[in-house]
C-alpha cells in the first residue's frame, strides 16, 4: 500500500484497517446478501480505478509546449503531475485503490465470519437436538 499524502485519505485507510481487523476477529459481521452486494460494488470500483491508473500513463506524454527551456520545464511538470509527483494523479488513484481493496477484503471477511458462526451454531443445535 502507498503512504497517503492527504490526511483525509490516511484517516480513511486507518478506518478501513480497523474494520478489517474487527472482521478478522469476528467482531464485525455482515449479512451475506448485503456483503456480497457491497463487495461486488467495491470490485467494480477497483476495475474502474485500475483502468484510470493505466490512463495516467498516457498523460505522461504531453506536447505542444514549444522548444524554449521554460516550455520544456513546464512540459516536464505536467508529465510529473500525471505519474511521478508525490501528489500525482497516479498516486492519488493508487491511494483510492488501497482503500477500496481494504473495503472489499473487509466485506468478504465479514460475510465469512457470519457464515462460520451460523454453521457453528447449526452444528451445536444439531447436536443438542439429537440428544
Amino acid at each position: 500500500m502507498t503512504t497517503p499524502g492527504d490526511p483525509k485519505l490516511t484517516g480513511m485507510i486507518d478506518h478501513w484497517k480497523t474494520l478489517k481487523t474487527q472482521a478478522e476477529n469476528g467482531e464485525l459481521r455482515m449479512d451475506s446478501e448485503i456483503g456480497n452486494a457491497l463487495k461486488g460494488r467495491a470490485d467494480a470500483m477497483l476495475t474502474a480505478l485500475n483502468k484510470m491508473i493505466g490512463d495516467t500513463k498516457q498523460l505522461e506524454h504531453v506536447s505542444g509546449f514549444g522548444t524554449l527551456k521554460s516550455a520544456e520545464a513546464l512540459r516536464g511538470k505536467f508529465a510529473a503531475k500525471a505519474t511521478t509527483d508525490d501528489d500525482s494523479a497516479q498516486k492519488r488513484l493508487q491511494e483510492s485503490i488501497d482503500i477500496v481493496t481494504l473495503m472489499s477484503e473487509t466485506y468478504e471477511l465479514s460475510i465469512r465470519r457470519i457464515e462460520e458462526t451460523d454453521q457453528s451454531t447449526a452444528g451445536v443445535l444439531g447436536q443438542t437436538g439429537a440428544q
